[in-house]
């Protein structure tokens, strides 16, 4: 193996990927903003209990002052509070949602993975907790719950129905939004797939044997060409994979193409599957964006850059100006794949 082909195998092996457990990093938001007051239903308006239903004044009062407790470290106390005091309430699925935010918010992701499972127990077709309960199952380690989910939250959105006293271009927004987000956690889940069935075949391989190089994509993510079953552990089932998180990433950017969390993705995925050109573009305008992303994916920029560029960071700039243009235009959208694609160290 001459140090040409060692730097990419190193490259391809040792891609920077962030911690597992920062899934309060992420800027893919699910935190529902506080009520307009405007009487407008929003997408993630849960409705409210009949006034009737109230179990006893007190706990109306109490839950009243959940809702105007803005701060989420002053309102999770109330929350587990008032979960304690009225285990039968009414009111629980509203208060679980409200807890689920406030959690991710500051960062404890265990809580926000109990209360969100308890949120959908109340409201299974609870759109933010849907698409935000679907990244963190694919955080710890369970992508087909992660799929399950988010195909649930886009079945919801593609049958919901826009209310007449809603604001089009408001409902509109959140609508994208809540697509990006669900979209966003179909293919970080199959990318999730996909490393289960690289370290599989990694580990069944023969001594001094690895599982071969990806082969090119479907041409439809979301559909393989050969319908012969692949078993576990199988390269071709981790291409599939791969194509697909690719895909639904892809998708998920023409619903919002400023996403850092989803460009960081995609330039993970367009690495492993030798889209050069394609994760750089990615890496360099999710450095560019904020969020928890930033650092990692300007190294990982760097490193392909310069593999792709003989050692050399000559040009980069340039490249960073034209992604900071296209992103302020509104123009984030990967660009179209070609059969182009620069192998490293041919420039």
């Amino acid at each position: 193996m001459n140090l040409r082909s060692l730097s990419i195998v190193l490259l391809l092996a040792g891609i920077c990927l962030p911690e597992r457990h920062e899934l309060g990093a992420a800027p893919l938001s699910a935190q529902a903003p506080p009520s307009s007051e405007t009487g407008k239903l929003r997408i993630y308006d849960v409705p409210e209990p009949a006034e009737e239903l109230a179990q006893d004044p007190g706990e109306r009062e109490d839950f009243l002052r959940l809702r105007e407790s803005g701060e989420p470290a002053q309102r999770t106390p109330l929350v587990e509070a008032f979960v304690q005091k009225y285990p039968e309430s009414k009111y629980l699925g509203q208060v679980h949602h409200m807890a689920t935010m406030d959690y991710r918010s500051l960062n404890q992701p265990g809580k926000m993975f109990e209360h969100g499972q308890k949120t959908l127990q109340h409201s299974p077709d609870n759109i933010p907790i849907l698409a935000l309960m679907a990244l963190a199952h694919s955080d710890k380690g369970d992508p087909d719950g992660s799929i399950q989910l988010a195909t649930r939250a886009l079945g919801r959105l593609r049958k919901i129905v826009r209310p007449a006293n809603t604001d089009q271009q408001q409902w509109g927004a959140e609508y994208r939004q809540y697509m990006a987000q669900s979209l966003a956690a179909l293919g970080h889940a199959y990318l999730v797939k996909y490393d289960m069935e690289r370290q599989v075949s990694k580990e069944t391989s023969p001594p001094g044997e690895g599982p071969p190089d990806p082969a090119p994509p479907e041409t439809d993510p979301a559909r393989s060409k050969d319908p012969k079953p692949a078993t576990a552990g199988s390269p071709r089932l981790a291409t599939l994979h791969l194509a697909r998180a690719y895909g639904y990433l892809t998708k998920s950017l023409n619903e919002e193409p400023r996403s850092q969390f989803v460009h960081f993705q995609l330039g993970v995925v367009s690495t492993r599957l030798k889209r050069y050109p394609q994760a750089i573009n990615a890496f360099a305008r999710a450095s560019l964006l904020e969020g928890g992303y930033r650092e990692i994916s300007r190294r990982n920029l760097e490193s392909l850059y310069r593999i792709t560029h003989q050692d050399s960071l000559d040009g980069l700039q340039d490249l960073l100006v034209q992604a900071r243009a296209d992103l302020a235009g509104g123009s984030g959208k990967p660009a179209p794949v070609t059969g182009d694609s620069v192998a490293p160290g041919s420039e």
